[in-house]
């Protein structure tokens, strides 16, 4: 008898473990279902979120592309103006040519390019300047700063984004002649 009520707690036990595990089988593959749709949806709102970057980025250059495109029309009719003429005017004004630097800042500052040329005798600043030339100088206080300004910088927001091309100052300590230096 004894045996009969060990042999019926085992199967009892047996049967109540195997519905522990057909629980937690059940919970197993719900929690794999679960998994795959969260995957499935971070998918999507992913796909959806980089829709909406390109489609913000389209939309941010959109207006700089017209600019250009506006440009290159108005060289173009320029361009064909000038070679309907006789060859010896077929030659293009200096100004002619130089207003598209207007049109082309008016283009940049419409984007918020801040355009920007150092002075002589400023201040070289390596975040907005990049030294193209180093001329020496005897005079110790013009070193590192600017000599001459060889093209303009830009900067987008407060933060450089083309350096101006400069050339800087660098001392040189003038050389003692023979006769300073009997006299040193």
């Amino acid at each position: 008898m004894e045996e009969l009520q060990v042999h019926e707690e085992q199967e009892s036990a047996i049967s109540q473990l195997s519905k522990k595990i057909d629980e937690m089988h059940q919970l197993f593959v719900e929690k794999i279902q679960h998994t795959a749709h969260e995957e499935k949806i971070v998918d999507l709102l992913h796909a959806e979120l980089q829709k909406y970057k390109d489609d913000l980025y389209a939309q941010l250059v959109r207006p700089i592309l017209l600019d250009i495109i506006d440009i290159r029309d108005s060289i173009k009719r320029v361009s064909a103006s000038f070679a309907a003429k006789p060859e010896e005017e077929r030659l293009i004004p200096l100004k002619t040519f130089s207003d598209y630097t207007f049109d082309i800042q008016d283009v940049l500052e419409r984007n918020n390019i801040n355009i920007f040329d150092s002075e002589g005798g400023e201040e070289f600043n390596p975040l907005k300047h990049r030294a193209l030339k180093k001329v020496t100088t005897p005079v110790q206080e013009l070193h590192g700063k600017i000599a001459e300004s060889l093209s303009s910088g830009y900067e987008y927001m407060g933060k450089t984004i083309s350096p101006e091309k400069v050339v800087v100052y660098v001392y040189q300590k003038p050389e003692n002649t023979e006769g300073e230096n009997s006299n040193g």
